[in-house]
């Protein structure tokens, strides 16, 4: 009987780590299609943005040669135009209206401006104005400076210039976005470095925010409160996956509350590194906070968690980095504290 007892707690064992591990993965899956949807809807923005700036961009550009043809053609003399491009610089150094109304009502007074001078194409012409903020005044002097045959092609190239410039900022503006997701994404997954590293908690903290940046709404107002912390020896990439956990979890607390605050605060206790990641949800019991890095455990309705996500974080605070981790949780406020060591003794191997 005792070595089928021994074989039967080993086979038991074993099983028991079979559906562990097959867990863990899950979980690590679910993690990895989240961020990959929540990363896809972000790019997705500043890409459609820079897109259709480009499609109008080209428009624009054509309607601006178009209006420089015809001002050849009416033989606008050199000083007159340098006048007129002077008038334009002076439109782009206003800011331009951020009210829609008033940009509205400033299309419509430029407008009957523009008929009452003869000008065709006054609807093209009043939208691109108004939105860089000139005003019927400006026109005025405008007008003075162009013959009345010119008038209109004149207005026209101003238009289009304007225009030209506002696409070329949006177009920088939606890259640089872009750039800033892929480089958000780089320090995020540590894909291009060395496992033990030089980090500053503070980076990775940042780039796990961006990842997680289809969660933070406008409802959601995130308090950054970063102390002066030294650089430490890490495994950076396990913990961002630290913070994206715990983020998670803060969230998905908070996902009833009506004000919802994410706090995270850095700063420096003796040996230590800590980082206190708050959120103003319900909170949670003592004897849920008693069991919450417990494998398995969750309060999670079926299908919406495993129980392995503070498991995990634990695991690789405490035995990866020699750190500690704990939760402090009243009505209305739940933090939970990650200890560092600044000084990194040798790692422990993971599980």
């Amino acid at each position: 009987m005792v070595p089928f007892a021994a074989h039967l707690v080993e086979g038991l064992y074993h099983t028991a780590r079979l559906i562990e591990s097959t867990a863990r993965q899950r979980e690590s899956l679910v993690t990895l299609g989240t961020l990959a949807a929540g990363l896809a809807h972000e790019l997705n923005n500043p890409a459609s943005a820079a897109t259709r700036a480009a499609d109008e961009l080209e428009a624009a550009s054509q309607a601006l040669l178009a209006s420089a043809e015809r001002l050849i053609r009416d033989g606008i003399p050199a000083e007159r135009f340098a006048a007129l491009d002077a008038l334009r610089r002076e439109v782009e150094q206003r800011t331009a209206p951020q009210n829609p109304i008033k940009v509205a009502d400033q299309e419509d007074a430029l407008s009957s401006w523009l008929v009452g001078h003869g000008v065709a194409r006054e609807w093209a012409i009043a939208q691109s104005l108004a939105a860089a903020g000139v005003d019927v005044a400006w026109c005025e002097r405008a007008a003075t400076v162009l013959t009345e045959s010119a008038l209109e092609p004149g207005l026209e190239w101003v238009a289009g210039a304007l225009s030209v410039a506002s696409l070329l900022s949006e177009v920088k503006e939606s890259t640089r976005r872009v750039s800033e997701l892929v480089a958000a994404l780089r320090s995020y997954s540590q894909m291009d470095r060395a496992a033990t590293q030089l980090v500053d908690i503070r980076d990775g903290i940042e780039s796990t925010l961006a990842m997680l940046g289809h969660r933070l709404t406008d409802r959601i107002s995130v308090v950054r409160e970063y102390g002066d912390v030294p650089r430490i020896e890490a495994h950076a990439g396990e913990l961002n996956q630290v913070w994206t956990k715990v983020i998670e979890n803060a969230l998905d607390a908070m996902a009833d509350a009506g004000t919802r605050t994410l706090r995270i605060r850095t700063r420096a206790d003796g040996a230590y590194l800590v980082v206190e990641i708050s959120d103003t949800g319900v909170g949670m019991s003592s004897a849920v906070a008693a069991r919450a890095f417990d494998a398995f455990y969750t309060t999670k309705e079926v299908g919406k968690g495993t129980g392995l996500g503070l498991d995990i974080a634990r695991r690789i605070v405490e035995r990866r980095h020699g750190g500690t981790i704990s939760i402090d949780s009243r009505p209305g406020e739940t933090v939970l504290r990650i200890g560092i060591p600044v000084a990194q003794g040798p790692p422990d191997k993971a599980d």
